[in-house]
């Protein structure tokens, strides 16, 4: 029986994470004519940013779809999933809206998951896990990877390069590629065909 792989998709399957930074420092600069910037190593732009709730809301509605429409498979990903897939249940668990879903499903041939179990709206994700009984997880959020390291998931938590790590234990792992990815959960089951 296969072992059952968690993926996120925002900062994990695409790059749409990046572009948020991307498209957030555009507008801070060109609409908000300043730096605004709190703390740039926050994963979500709610919390790098002092904006107030009208400019998150005001940035989000102009510039979600653009980002979701443009962002692309993260480098690797296509290579990688589409062996693990021989080695591993793949289910995908998203807090993406059905809206929002739209855009990752146009792409899920790409990257061979048009076929995978998908939770979206799940904005707790634990839950999810355990009641699919998960064995390992692939998620840019880090209080997502502490929550299932503490209910024994092995989480790989996808860093952003301007995130900080995790201090690593037995059931978290900093990745910051899928290269690294494939390397520890092909190590970790003993996957590895040594004739």
């Amino acid at each position: 029986m296969k072992k059952k792989l968690v993926l996120d998709l925002d900062g994990v399957v695409f790059d749409s994470e990046n572009l948020y930074r991307v498209y957030t420092e555009i507008y801070d600069v060109d609409v908000k004519k300043g730096n605004n910037i709190i703390n740039n190593s926050e994963r979500t732009f709610q919390k790098r940013y002092n904006w107030d709730k009208s400019e998150f809301s005001e940035f989000y509605n102009k510039y979600s779809k653009i980002i979701l429409e443009k962002a692309n498979i993260m480098s690797g990903a296509e290579i990688v999933i589409k062996k693990l897939l021989e080695y591993f249940d793949i289910i995908i668990v998203t807090a993406r809206s059905d809206e929002e879903m739209k855009y990752a499903l146009e792409k899920f041939e790409k990257v061979n998951l048009n076929s995978v179990k998908i939770y979206n709206n799940e904005h707790k994700k634990i839950d999810k896990f355990l009641e699919e009984k998960v064995d390992y997880i692939i998620d840019d959020d880090n209080i997502i990877c502490i929550n299932a390291s503490n209910n024994n998931i092995h989480a790989l938590y996808f860093k952003n390069s301007a995130s900080d790590k995790l201090e690593e234990n037995e059931y978290i792992k900093n990745v910051n590629n899928w290269g690294e990815i494939y390397r520890y959960l092909m190590m970790e089951e003993n996957l590895i065909d040594k004739e």
